[in-house]
């Protein structure tokens, strides 16, 4: 009996650990500018993973000094005109504490020529994760990138 429990426990903790990380899609190395990117998906399908349905893709680029950028592509990874989209997107900060990833604030990135730009916060703990959300319209989009260092 104490052997099924430990299993159900330590099958628990896996899904926990990996929920963040799986609710955004599938994350491919080397976007056009060197960059990490990810799916955006309509937030109301932000947990579905893979299952949700792709409206953009996003890159994430960061510079040693903190900048972020974030370039929006069409699924054939063409830069889209970000007019559609607002002057500036909301993004939200995690960082891994203790075991478990702890929210620790929001910033914004402005719309800066063909894509978003902003300043990362400083961060005490790694990893981090980083959730974007933008408009389009009236739709809410999400973006998330997952156990960044």
């Amino acid at each position: 009996m104490k052997n099924i429990y430990a299993i159900l426990i330590s099958l628990t903790m896996m899904t926990t650990v990996s929920a963040h990380e799986g609710g955004h899609g599938e994350l491919e190395e080397g976007g056009k500018f060197g960059g990490v990117t990810a799916p955006i998906v309509d937030s109301s399908e932000a947990g579905k993973g893979n299952k949700a349905k792709f409206i953009y893709k996003a890159e994430l680029v960061r510079a040693e000094s903190g900048k972020l950028s974030l370039y929006v592509f069409d699924h054939k990874m063409k830069l889209i005109d970000l007019s559609a989209l607002g002057n500036e997107i909301e993004a939200k900060l995690e960082v891994k504490k203790k075991g478990k990833f702890t929210y620790v604030g929001a910033f914004k990135l402005t719309k800066h020529g063909n894509h978003f730009m902003g300043q990362l916060p400083k961060i005490d703990y790694k990893p981090f994760n980083i959730d974007f959300f933008l408009m389009k319209g009236q739709q809410k989009l999400f973006v998330g990138f997952s156990n960044l260092d």
